[in-house]
């Protein structure tokens, strides 16, 4: 099946206030790697990390990334493994600066791009494998999104890191629970 993920991080903005421009809470529960619904996670170099189950989590919406990415730069980033779909955009002050795209389910070389691109993103694209390469030390189409992710915050969900792992992510709940359709009081 693979993995269904979005997550988000941001630069140099303390856990609560990260959390709060989310609309998101602490619990207080510690899990694991992959997880069912919300939660966060410390990353170095004063980054802040939050995780989703699924691939299209509100987390990562141009509303949500706009509110977080105030006064400082955040990445957002989804993955739909079983698609071959990988995305990741880099936001700073309200407004995306660019965003990278691969969508393998319509072709296994697509890569679309807007905004004001890394040169990074250059290289990676003159160095792809072609699909059809049984070079697994070299990079694919959707690995170019995942690549430029970690290459900003230091996290990639599909690689393990020994100091990452020892610390367990924390869970997170929403701040404002729905109101029930029958109950649009509460």
């Amino acid at each position: 099946m693979g993995i269904s993920l979005t997550w988000v991080a941001v630069e140099a903005l303390p856990a609560d206030e990260a959390l709060l421009r989310l609309s998101l809470v602490k619990t207080a529960k510690d899990c694991v790697y992959p997880f069912k619904g919300v939660a966060s996670h410390t990353l170095p170099n004063d980054w802040f990390l939050v995780a989703a189950q699924r691939c299209d989590h509100r987390i990562a919406n141009a509303e949500s990334m706009s509110a977080l990415s105030k006064g400082c730069r955040a990445v957002a980033c989804a993955i739909e493994e079983h698609v071959n779909f990988a995305s990741v955009e880099l936001w700073r002050d309200g407004a995306r600066v660019w965003h990278v795209q691969h969508q393998g389910d319509e072709d296994n070389e697509n890569i679309s791009s807007q905004g004001l691109l890394p040169q990074r993103f250059r290289e990676l694209l003159a160095t792809v494998e072609p699909e059809d390469s049984e070079n697994l030390d070299g990079h694919f189409h959707m690995d170019i999104p995942l690549i430029l992710a970690k290459e900003l915050c230091g996290f990639r969900h599909d690689e393990s890191n020994a100091d990452f792992d020892r610390t367990p992510f924390e869970e997170l709940a929403e701040l404002k629970t729905k109101s029930s359709w029958w109950k649009p009081w509460k």
